[in-house]
């Protein structure tokens, strides 16, 4: 893309004084790039499509010195949907690693070669499950920083969501008639073509060991397929060894990746997805 290159806050264009921490780049007269950097070091950078990977990298590192510059921080953390190459070249040289990777996998439905669980479960019942997916969901993820610790409050505000629907979350019950796994999964009609997700899958730790959290997928999969969806989908990290190879089993590919980049020593904190909570 031709043309020098220029950065300035977003207030300066207007000539006013500055009240912004956003920064504006340009190349022969054309807006290539926005970026802010939060107090807390997190950056927000977005990029013109059209960059060549040295043009990205050399807009980026401007971009980032005047938001840091304007906020008094230094970037500490950046988190980038659908990454590609040029931003593994970005973060080098901003100082960021890759602290985590999420992969976007995406299977056809219905699963070619599969058999379908007969396993039993029933639809999660608003104001009667709360207390019950709760208590298992955080003994599922109890080490996990996005999606542990979990409370009533969490859940109902996602009830009222307007994609919620209960008939997509699955539940499985013991022969003690206690909840001991779930699958709840989210469908997205406004993509091409509609996407069924498996949105959360877990299950409590005294079930491991007996192919249960299997059992779910398939069953939250046919359910989606029943439910007039082509195409599955889920996140998941990849260096969840485990999850990856049951994914891959059952014939998810990676599409796409979503990588948080952080500089040596940051905190890691918690990642929000296009779908609000990756699958794990």
């Amino acid at each position: 893309m031709p043309g020098a290159l220029s950065v300035r806050t977003v207030d300066q264009a207007a000539g006013g004084a500055i009240a912004s921490a956003w920064a504006v780049a340009e190349r022969g007269g054309r807006v290539v790039g926005h970026a802010r950097c939060a107090a807390d070091g997190d950056l927000t950078l977005l990029l013109d499509d059209g960059l060549a990977e040295d043009e990205a990298v050399e807009t980026a590192a401007a971009l980032a010195g005047l938001a840091c510059q304007v906020s008094g921080a230094i970037v500490r953390r950046w988190f980038v949907r659908a990454a590609r190459r040029r931003d593994d070249a970005v973060a080098e040289r901003l100082g960021l690693e890759d602290d985590r990777v999420l992969w976007q996998m995406r299977v056809p439905l219905p699963l070619a070669g599969t058999t379908a669980t007969e396993l039993a479960w029933r639809p999660f019942v608003p104001g009667i499950d709360e207390d019950a997916w709760v208590t298992v969901n955080n003994r599922a993820f109890a080490d996990h920083r996005d999606q542990g610790g979990r409370t009533v409050d969490d859940l109902v505000a996602l009830e009222a969501e307007p994609w919620f629907d209960p008939a997509g979350f699955l539940l499985h019950h013991d022969d003690a008639d206690a909840l001991d796994g779930f699958c709840w999964t989210k469908v997205h009609r406004d993509t091409d073509p509609p996407l069924g997700e498996i949105y959360v899958i877990g299950v409590d730790p005294a079930a491991h060991g007996r192919g249960l959290g299997r059992a779910l997928v398939l069953a939250g999969l046919d359910w989606l397929h029943r439910s007039g969806l082509t195409q599955g989908m889920l996140y998941v990290d990849a260096d969840n060894t485990a999850a990856v190879a049951l994914y891959r089993s059952l014939g998810f590919v990676p599409v796409t990746r979503d990588v948080e980049f952080r500089s040596p020593g940051a905190r890691a904190q918690p990642v929000e997805t296009p779908t609000t909570e990756p699958t794990r």
